[in-house]
């Protein structure tokens, strides 16, 4: 129910902040996390957070994606995450992001990434893009829906590279 309520309201803010000269692009992923942890005497637990999986976008791209990073887990049970993913798509491209997110939930919450290298051609338009997420876990799968506005030219030509 919580995670319903985190990904309501975070198409609700999403939606008002789209002008008329942009479009979404919008991924699931859902990957199989690993996390190791050193529980520390003053209350913070830090971990290694690693992940494997498979992600969608709504242009009908696909492909696979990898993460690494950390967790650190305060004794006021606020969590910070920084962590680096890599997709690759169906024709070998490859997009690396840095997502961070402050909560106060590992299991679910609202985040952010910045797309921060790729090997797409016009890779220029698209560094730099910052997107928003909203994950929730199952065990140790993580199901995630990433929105992220562009301009309807990088749209475009991202859509043209799908259909190749």
């Amino acid at each position: 129910m919580q995670f319903i309520l985190i990904l309501i309201s975070f198409l609700l803010f999403y939606n008002f902040s789209i002008s008329k000269d942009t479009k979404e692009i919008i991924s699931k992923t859902h990957s199989k996390t690993e996390v190791k942890t050193f529980n520390l005497k003053n209350g913070i637990n830090f971990s290694s957070y690693t992940s494997e999986g498979s992600w969608e976008n709504n242009l009908g791209n696909y492909g696979i994606n990898k993460c690494l990073g950390t967790v650190k887990k305060m004794p006021s049970y606020e969590i910070n995450l920084n962590i680096m993913c890599e997709f690759t798509d169906k024709n070998g491209y490859k997009t690396w992001s840095v997502l961070k997110r402050s909560s106060s939930n590992m299991e679910s919450g609202v985040g952010y990434a910045e797309i921060i290298d790729s090997t797409v051609p016009h890779k220029e338009l698209w560094i730099g893009t910052k997107c928003t997420y909203a994950t929730n876990y199952l065990e140790d799968v993580n199901f995630t829906i990433q929105k992220c506005t562009v301009s309807d030219k990088l749209y475009e030509k991202f859509l043209k590279l799908v259909n190749k």
